[in-house]
């Protein structure tokens, strides 16, 4: 395969790229998708069940949209959840009158119920069949490396390797770009999640991309215990394992009640925690025994998976309702963009990610599209520079992706965050990130080895720098030393950088003027020019006629980002690492001393 050229190319095929794709195409566009694997086969829809959020307009709509900006930590924005609901709501009509009968539909082929629950396996070949018959083309086991921008520095295609085709080179030159490569799971073994580590994150990073949302990645699932070595090679062989486990139980058999933070907490104590073969799908329970997972009493032993930001909340930042991000001609949609608007500070399990998947797929490929028309194909273009791409490795990337793991995997890294850990995150990821930069490469596999080990570290670095920028505990976000929800927090935090990672605290007025006791807080306000409808309650301004505080000495741990966040400006929010704990400094110096 030579060079191609494409009116938009998108990153991804999972139900997010895929939507893109079909957009794209029909608004006219000449549509290429690559995909990592193989387009609808990959990815953790591909493994289980998936709910969609699916609610006509009406009384019960707005009351649902109330419901979940609150309980999104009310970061989220009602305006764009009701305008994703009515996507949603069109395209699942679409789908129904296309054929695609949604389990316990009605003659119309689709369920009356505010949450469709589809097999994801089954979606997906329907998705790929709409690629084939949109005129879409698409290349299996073609991951994206790099970014292409043209001499404006305007985004201009991708390259990458071909796996099945001795790792050879592809090159896609475009009018635009869409990257819906998912999100980063920081390869924990979370169904599906293989593919996910953060490729798409980095790429768009390398090219100048911001990033929202990113302490929001501490999404837990919980997963089988698998023998080892077992005749599945990943845990997603499993069919249906990408699923919410009913009823908990400890070792003695009692239920363990409340939220899944309790079993959470047994798990980090070093008890067991275990699902009921009796409450699982047949087909999944078959697997389970053939693996000789079950125990005598039928009973499962669960443990903690990371999902990261692929059921978490973070990813990049986009400006406005077409899905475009801080770069010009790249586009995001699904688990690669920060879903803020929609979910908040929570988690998108309850049909919110499979909403979002489908409407930011449909307006980042229509608007893909759009530009393309207007910027046409450019005739060069060059490739971004991107860590991890040398031609010799210097280091294995498996020492990378270890040290990594080391730092996001365990529920006391992630689940659990204080100062004193975070910081200790930092400085060894820090730490490692210049040799991982020019010292990661090779050619064929190692290459795209040393790839995912470059974006993996990248992600990590972005949510331990803003989990720490973040004193206060909201939705996933738990810190341990900040456990209450602060008024003054209710912000988004944008991030971004590579050899300097920097946080930034956006102030924007928010659509509820209740603080998050319920009380009147600041007046509610309209967005400001650029800001779009994307709102949230910007800090409390200081009472000028009030008297200066006395001088209180050193400056408590983790609020030196809150002193940093109130201040009237758009600077870098710095957060450094502590130096007593064996930190080394690699960014702008901390506002006060610590």
């Amino acid at each position: 395969m030579g060079d191609l050229e494409a009116e938009v190319l998108v990153l991804g095929g999972g139900p997010a790229g895929a939507w893109a794709a079909v957009s794209a195409a029909a608004s006219g566009a000449r549509v290429v998708l690559v995909d990592k694997g193989r387009c609808g086969a990959s990815g953790p829809t591909a493994f289980g069940l998936t709910s969609l959020w699916n609610m006509p307009p009406g009384p019960a709509r707005d009351e649902a949209v109330r419901r979940d900006h609150a309980h999104g930590g009310h970061l989220g924005d009602p305006e764009w959840i009701d305008r994703m609901l009515d996507e949603t709501y069109r395209r699942v009509e679409e789908l129904a009158n296309g054929g695609y009968r949604f389990p316990g539909a009605g003659q119309n082929g689709r369920r009356d119920s505010s949450r469709i629950c589809v097999d994801g396996a089954s979606y997906l070949r329907r998705m790929r069949r709409r690629l084939r018959e949109a005129g879409v083309r698409v290349l299996d086991y073609h991951p994206a490396l790099q970014l292409l921008t043209d001499r404006d520095g305007v985004v201009a295609g991708a390259t990458g390797v071909r796996q099945r085709d001795r790792y050879l080179p592809w090159t896609v030159r475009a009018g635009a770009v869409v990257v819906a490569t998912g999100g980063c799971a920081f390869l924990s073994g979370g169904a599906g999640t293989d593919v996910d580590t953060g490729d798409g994150l980095l790429l768009a990073a390398e090219a100048g991309a911001e990033l929202s949302g990113m302490e929001f990645s501490s999404a837990y699932g919980l997963a089988p215990v698998l023998p080892s070595p077992s005749t599945a090679t990943h845990s997603s062989a499993a069919p249906g394992l990408a699923l919410h486990f009913p009823t908990l139980y400890d070792e003695s058999g009692a239920v363990i009640g409340g939220h899944r933070s309790a079993a959470f907490a047994a798990i980090a104590e070093g008890r067991r925690v275990y699902a009921a073969l009796d409450d699982l799908p047949e087909i999944v329970g078959i697997w389970l025994s053939r693996q000789g997972v079950v125990d005598r009493m039928r009973r499962i032993p669960l443990r903690a998976v990371l999902e990261g930001t692929v059921r978490g909340t973070g990813g990049l930042r986009i400006t406005g309702t077409g899905c475009a991000t801080t770069v010009s001609g790249l586009y995001a949609a699904g688990d690669a963009t920060t879903r803020e608007a929609i979910t908040g500070a929570v988690s998108g399990f309850g049909g919110q990610g499979g909403a979002w998947a489908i409407a930011s797929g449909v307006w980042a490929g229509a608007s893909a599209a759009g530009f393309a028309r207007t910027r046409g194909i450019p005739r060069t273009a060059a490739a971004v520079r991107g860590a991890g791409l040398h031609d010799r490795a210097r280091i294995d990337p498996r020492a990378v992706v270890g040290l990594v793991q080391e730092h996001t995997l365990p529920l006391r890294r992630s689940y659990w965050r204080s100062a004193g850990s975070l910081r200790d995150s930092i400085s060894e990821l820090d730490a490692i990130w210049p040799a991982a930069e020019f010292e990661l490469g090779g050619h064929g596999a190692d290459r795209l080895r040393a790839r995912q080990a470059a974006a993996l570290l990248a992600v990590a670095r972005w949510t331990k720098y803003s989990a720490l920028a973040r004193p206060e505990t909201r939705g996933m976000h738990r810190r341990t030393d900040h456990p209450g929800v602060a008024a003054d927090w209710r912000v988004r935090l944008t991030s971004g950088g590579l050899d300097e990672v920097w946080v930034r605290a956006e102030t924007r007025p928010c659509l509820d003027p209740r603080d998050d006791a319920g009380h009147e807080s600041v007046p509610v306000a309209r967005a400001i020019a650029s800001q779009e409808s994307i709102l949230a309650v910007s800090p409390r301004p200081p009472d000028p006629d009030a008297p200066a505080p006395e001088p209180q000495g050193r400056t408590q741990a983790g609020q030196e980002s809150v002193l940093a966040a109130r201040a009237p400006t758009s600077r870098p929010l710095p957060v450094s690492t502590d130096e007593s704990a064996g930190g080394r400094h690699r960014g702008a110096a901390d506002p006060l001393p610590l």
